[in-house]
């Protein structure tokens, strides 16, 4: 979706006086190099006993303004979630947005019925929090390292649902759909290093499986 988040993460406050987050992070060599070859990374990070939180990263060979602008569009939205069923745009002034998102899976989850707001520094940094809905918790951040020939995109995501589940399970559903939400905004923005390779993860899109 265009989710994002949290202080286990150690985002900076941004109340007054507060220290503003970094619009950059930065990755090491081996991890470059698996980014490189094509591979979604996605790693856990520290969370409550309910829900997960992980961190992902994609290389992507394409103009950052154009993975931005696919980032935050509803309609490509509704390619690169699995079971999204509602995008809306409720508001949106300057570098903040408040957005509605309707996710059903099916039979086996919850349906989710959600609002969250982005705070937006554009071409670098989009932070995500819930604002209303039956998730618990949603908190994160996209980012956008330039680098030869693309971006590097990171992800960091806090998603707690809104029954109890135990944490290894929604952290593995996380390490199973963000590789696949992620790869697909690859192959939308065709970044995926040849066309043939584009087009390939642009029709395993989550969104167009429906």
């Amino acid at each position: 979706m265009v989710l994002c988040f949290l202080p286990a993460f150690g985002f900076g406050e941004t109340n007054e006086g507060a220290t503003k987050p970094s619009a950059t992070f930065t990755i090491d060599r081996e991890r470059l190099q698996r980014l490189e070859s094509g591979e979604v990374i996605v790693e856990p990070q520290t969370a409550s006993t309910e829900g997960a939180s992980v961190v992902a990263w994609i290389l992507i060979r394409a103009p950052v303004e154009r993975v931005w602008e696919t980032i935050i569009s509803c309609e490509q939205a509704e390619r690169f979630v699995a079971g999204l069923q509602m995008c809306e745009v409720l508001e949106e002034t300057g570098d903040y947005a408040l957005i509605r998102q309707v996710v059903d899976k099916g039979w086996s989850t919850p349906k989710l019925d959600y609002t969250f707001s982005t705070r937006r520094e554009p071409y670098k940094r989009m932070d995500v929090e819930l604002a209303s809905g039956n998730l618990r918790k949603l908190k994160g951040d996209w980012m956008f390292e330039p680098v030869n020939g693309g971006v590097v995109l990171q992800h960091r995501l806090e998603l707690r649902p809104p029954v109890p589940v135990p944490r290894w399970l929604v952290r593995r559903n996380l390490r199973r759909d963000l590789p696949a939400m992620l790869t697909c905004i690859r192959g939308l923005v065709s970044g995926s290093g040849t066309a043939e390779a584009s087009e390939r993860e642009t029709a395993q899109c989550p969104g167009l499986k429906r």
